[in-house]
C-alpha cells in the first residue's frame, strides 16, 4: 500500500511526488468547502453554504493507495487502487485519483501551479462528522475556476434523509452556488423532509 509517506526509487521523482501530496492540501480543502452545505435545494440551481472549518484548517491530508505512478515531464501524479484521502472528519475514496499541474508552474508545486484533480471510479466523499455524503463515478476539480464537477454513476448528494441527484452536479466555489443538471428523461430529482409539518400547501 502507498501512503502519504511513500517511497519512490528515483530521487527526482520522489521529490516531485512528495511535493504533490503537500500541494494537495489547498485544492482538497476547496472541494470539501464546496460540499459543506446542509439541505439540498429543490431547484436545479441553488446556493451552497460553505463549511467555515475547512477554510482555515492546517490539518494534514493523509492519502493511501495500492500504487503510485508519477510523470515529472508530463507533470502529473496518480494514486491507483483503493484510494483514500482523509483530513480531520472528511474522507474521500475512489478507484483512482490523478493530479495534474500546469506546464508553466514552477518546481515548488505550490497550490497556484495546480491545474486539476480527476478522481474516477466509485468516488465517495463523506464529511461534516459523517452527516453528509456525495457520490459519483467521476469527480473533476478545476483549480483555476474553483469548480468541482460530479458526473457518471448517478451523481447525488445527501444529508440525512434529504437528497438531490442529477446527470451532472457542478459546484462553483468562487460563486457560492451549485448547478444540478438532468438530461433527456433523466430529470433532476430532490427529496426533502420538511420539519414542523410544513409542506407545499401548508
Amino acid at each position: 500500500m502507498v501512503s502519504g509517506k511513500f517511497h519512490v526509487p528515483n530521487t527526482r521523482m520522489k521529490g516531485f511526488a512528495m511535493k504533490c501530496v503537500d500541494a494537495m492540501k489547498w485544492p482538497l480543502l476547496i472541494i470539501f468547502l464546496c460540499l459543506g452545505f446542509g439541505t439540498p435545494s429543490v431547484l436545479a440551481e441553488s446556493q451552497v453554504t460553505g463549511n467555515e472549518k475547512f477554510g482555515g484548517t492546517e490539518s494534514p491530508i493523509h492519502i493511501t493507495a495500492d500504487r503510485l505512478e508519477s510523470n515529472h515531464k508530463m507533470r502529473w501524479v496518480e494514486f491507483i487502487g483503493n484510494v483514500m484521502a482523509t483530513q480531520d472528519d472528511v474522507v474521500m475514496t475512489a478507484d483512482r485519483m490523478k493530479i495534474f499541474y500546469k506546464s508553466g508552474g514552477d518546481t515548488s508545486m505550490e497550490a497556484d501551479a495546480l491545474e486539476k484533480i480527476v478522481s474516477q471510479g466509485n468516488v465517495k466523499i463523506v464529511f461534516d462528522n459523517k452527516t453528509k455524503t456525495a457520490v459519483a463515478d467521476k469527480a473533476v476539480y478545476k483549480a483555476d475556476q474553483k469548480v468541482l464537477v460530479l458526473s457518471g454513476g448517478n451523481p447525488r448528494v445527501w444529508s440525512g434523509n434529504n437528497i438531490v441527484r442529477g446527470k451532472k452536479i457542478t459546484l462553483f466555489q468562487a460563486e457560492n452556488r451549485s448547478l444540478v443538471e438532468g438530461e433527456g428523461q433523466d430529470q433532476v430529482e430532490a427529496t426533502l423532509h420538511v420539519k414542523n409539518g410544513g409542506g407545499l400547501m401548508k
